[in-house]
C-alpha cells in the first residue's frame, strides 16, 4: 500500500482505515450501517481522522525541507492543526454540482510557510495568514497569485502562512479553523514551536496578524475572527474578491475598533454583498470610506477603519493585483 491513509465504506458495511508502508498496517473497523447520523458512528469518525495526520507525519522517512527561492524561503509541510482532516467531512462533502469524497479533498494537512529574504526575527513574530477560494491546493495557490512575490516585494518584517483549505473543491468549508473554538490560535501555535526548532525566528510571543482571503476563503476567515482564539491580534482583514457571506462576522469586527481595518475590493458580481456589509456598519455607526479605483493611492488604502472599493479587475487578478498593495499599506508597515 502506499504511504498515506485509505478510507473505504459502503452503505451497510463496516468503515475501513488502512495504513501502510512504515507501519504495521492499522485497520479499524465499525459495523454499523452507514447512518450519518449515528452518534457511535460519528465519534469514531472523529477519532480516526485526528490521529490520521499525526500518523502521517511519523510516517515520512524524511520531513520536508525548506526551498530557498529568489524572494526567500519556502516550505509545505504537514501539520496537526491544520484546517484537514476533520469530522465534518470525514466522508465526503456534496457541492451544488459535485460530490468530493474525503480523499483526496480532505486529507491534506499541508500549510505553506514563506520566510521572504531579509526578514529579521524580533521579540515577537508577525504573521500574514492567507485562504485560498475553491478548486485550488496551496503549492498553486502560491505560485497562481504570485504571492511569494508579491509578499517580499511588499517589505514587510513578517511570515506568510497559506493553509490548506478543502483541496481542489468547490467548497468555502474551513475545517478545524471554521467549527473549532480556539482552532486558529492552536495552528499559529504550532506554526511558531515549528519555526523555533527550526532556529527560523526565535520567539514564541506572537504579534500582529493580517488575514488575507480570496474567493471561498470568507467562510474560515470570519469564522476565526468570532471564534479563533486570537482576536487581540488581529489588525487587517483582507478580503479579495471575498464578500460572499458571514457578513455580520466581519460587521461585528470591523465595528469593535476603530482600529481594525477591513478592507473589501469586490467585482459586479459582490456589489450587492458589500451594499449589505456597509448597511450593517451604518446601523453600528462605524465609519468607512469607499474609494475609486481610479484615483486611488497608498495613503488613502493604509486609512485604518473599513474601506471599499469596485475593482474592474476579473476574479483571479483582484490577489495579483492587491495583495502586496495591501500588506504595504497595512499595520504591519507601520
Amino acid at each position: 500500500m502506499g504511504n498515506k491513509p485509505v478510507v473505504q465504506e459502503a452503505a451497510g458495511q463496516p468503515l475501513i482505515v488502512f495504513w501502510g508502508r512504515g507501519f504495521t498496517q492499522l485497520l479499524f473497523a465499525v459495523t454499523h450501517e452507514a447512518d450519518d447520523t449515528d452518534p457511535m458512528r460519528l465519534t469514531f469518525i472523529a477519532a480516526a481522522t485526528s490521529v490520521l495526520p499525526i500518523l502521517a507525519l511519523a510516517a515520512g522517512s524524511t520531513q520536508p525541507t525548506w526551498q530557498t527561492t529568489p524572494q526567500g524561503q519556502l516550505v509545505l509541510r504537514a501539520f496537526r492543526n491544520a484546517p484537514y482532516p476533520h469530522p465534518s467531512r470525514a466522508q465526503r462533502f456534496k457541492g451544488r454540482a459535485t460530490t468530493f469524497p474525503a480523499d483526496p479533498h480532505y486529507t491534506d494537512s499541508t500549510i505553506g510557510i514563506f520566510i521572504p529574504s531579509g526578514y529579521a526575527p524580533g521579540d515577537a513574530v508577525d504573521y500574514v495568514v492567507h485562504f485560498h477560494g475553491h478548486d485550488n491546493h496551496v503549492s498553486k495557490v502560491i505560485a497562481q497569485y504570485k504571492l511569494a512575490e508579491q509578499f517580499a516585494s511588499a517589505k514587510v518584517n513578517a511570515i506568510l502562512i497559506v493553509p490548506q483549505g478543502p483541496k481542489d473543491a468547490a467548497d468555502s468549508g474551513g475545517g478545524k479553523l471554521e467549527l473549532d473554538d480556539g482552532a486558529f490560535a492552536k495552528l499559529i501555535d504550532e506554526v511558531t514551536a515549528y519555526l523555533v526548532a527550526e532556529q527560523k525566528i526565535h520567539s514564541t510571543t506572537i504579534g500582529r496578524i493580517v488575514l488575507s482571503t480570496h474567493s471561498g476563503g470568507y467562510k474560515v476567515t470570519a469564522a476565526i475572527l468570532d471564534h479563533g482564539g486570537m482576536s487581540d491580534h488581529i489588525t487587517d482583514v483582507l478580503l479579495l474578491d471575498s464578500s460572499y457571506g458571514a457578513l455580520e462576522r466581519f460587521a461585528k469586527w470591523a465595528s469593535a475598533s476603530p482600529s481594525h481595518r477591513l478592507v473589501s475590493l469586490f467585482t459586479e458580481h459582490l456589489a450587492q454583498e458589500n451594499q449589505e456589509l456597509i448597511g450593517m456598519l451604518d446601523k453600528s455607526q462605524a465609519k468607512y470610506q469607499k474609494l475609486d479605483e481610479a484615483m486611488v493611492t497608498d495613503e488613502q488604502l493604509g486609512n485604518r477603519g473599513p474601506t471599499f472599493m469596485a475593482t474592474k479587475a476579473l476574479h483571479d487578478q483582484v490577489p495579483v493585483e492587491y495583495f502586496g498593495r495591501l500588506l504595504r499599506t497595512s499595520a504591519l508597515s507601520k
